[in-house]
């Protein structure tokens, strides 16, 4: 059976993608640091390469994540000849420094904050925790449950359940807002009602609307 607007107390979103977003993609930031920097695309381009056989295992700290990078970043510099890159690219290239509300978003979480229970459920490594703060997107939330936090991801049931407990919420009550459809189905197997957001085709107050939410 369908859920019904009027018995939803708790909206959960997933983060990148739904609420901000870089507007660069991740290689697109390094190239265009390096091009202006004067490196030819061909060289840049075979330096991501090699930076991309890093291995990248679960990340749960900070500290972790850092190391990460600087092994990333560090593949890119030292492909390049140029080692001191490595600081710059994880200064100005890194995903949680690049991050911007989508445009409609403030007024959403303004809106919903007024009527429901907000939390984010997100497949994150721990920077994307500062990125609420960032934004001053922080105080519109009960509950920010990163993956890298909770040791599970989207679609693993456990993160959901996460969420639930953490909101003192019910299946029932809740929906989930994404733009990748297998976590939308993920949050479905659980028994919370999921939306996919497209955002080629609406923006979340648009989906919001359609779904009678706002």
């Amino acid at each position: 059976m369908e859920k019904s607007s009027s018995n939803i107390k708790c909206i959960f979103f997933d983060a990148g993608g739904v609420l901000f977003d870089t507007f660069q993609k991740g290689d697109d930031r390094i190239r265009n640091l390096l091009e202006a920097r004067g490196y030819q695309i061909e060289a840049i381009n075979k330096a991501i390469r090699k930076a991309k056989e890093q291995k990248l295992s679960f990340i749960t700290r900070w500290e972790e994540e850092e190391q990460y990078y600087k092994r990333f970043y560090g593949a890119i510099a030292e492909e390049l000849g140029e080692e001191d890159l490595t600081n710059e690219l994880l200064f100005f290239a890194h995903y949680a420094a690049q991050c911007e509300l989508f445009p409609e978003v403030k007024e959403v979480l303004d809106s919903l904050s007024k009527k429901y229970r907000l939390g984010v459920i997100s497949n994150a490594m721990p920077s994307m925790d500062w990125i609420f703060d960032k934004l001053n997107i922080r105080k519109y939330f009960d509950g920010i449950i990163l993956s890298a936090f909770v040791n599970a991801e989207k679609p693993d049931e456990t993160i959901y359940h996460t969420a639930l407990n953490k909101l003192g919420a019910t299946v029932n009550e809740s929906i989930f807002i994404d733009d990748i459809i297998k976590n939308v189905h993920g949050a479905e197997q659980v028994g919370i009602k999921g939306v996919h957001l497209d955002r080629a085709e609406k923006n979340s107050l648009e989906v919001l609307i359609e779904e009678n939410i706002l």
